[in-house]
């Protein structure tokens, strides 16, 4: 059997072609290019200090059906003016303040997610703007 070296080189850069063609159709990004992307989900910030990001305690659904302090007593962190509060979703739980609703947000300044109250996220609506309601379980 003879090997033709020219067919093998066509065929290898063929695939290579067909293989990057393939990258581009299914959105390959580079790693450096999605790491600069935004956020999938709106970003707030809180007007107040020492804000108690919270958690439930144990394994369940009452923190996400209903958040509040007593259904979620663990707190994860304190956010702070400034940080990056990615809102994950909204929905009705314990007033407080003047505001029924609860976020869950991802803290991407300190690096930590959990159930805060509404209240605290600077924006003058209750509800907030592009933010999907949470459903429970």
């Amino acid at each position: 059997m003879t090997r033709n070296p020219a067919r093998r080189t066509a065929a290898l850069g063929g695939a290579a072609a067909a293989l990057s063609a393939l990258a581009t159709a299914l959105g390959a990004v580079p790693a450096q290019a999605q790491a600069e992307q935004p956020p999938p989900y709106p970003v707030f910030s809180t007007w107040a200090t020492d804000v108690n990001v919270r958690v439930g305690d144990s394994p369940g659904y009452r923190c996400a059906e209903f958040p509040s302090p007593g259904n979620c007593p663990k707190v994860k962190g304190q956010a702070q003016p400034g940080d990056r509060l990615a809102v994950v979703c909204q929905t009705k739980g314990e007033q407080v303040g003047t505001n029924p609703n609860w976020v869950f947000v991802e803290n991407r300044t300190r690096g930590f997610d959990g159930w805060m109250a509404g209240y605290y996220i600077a924006h003058p609506d209750n509800w907030l703007p592009g933010v999907p309601q949470c459903y429970g379980p």
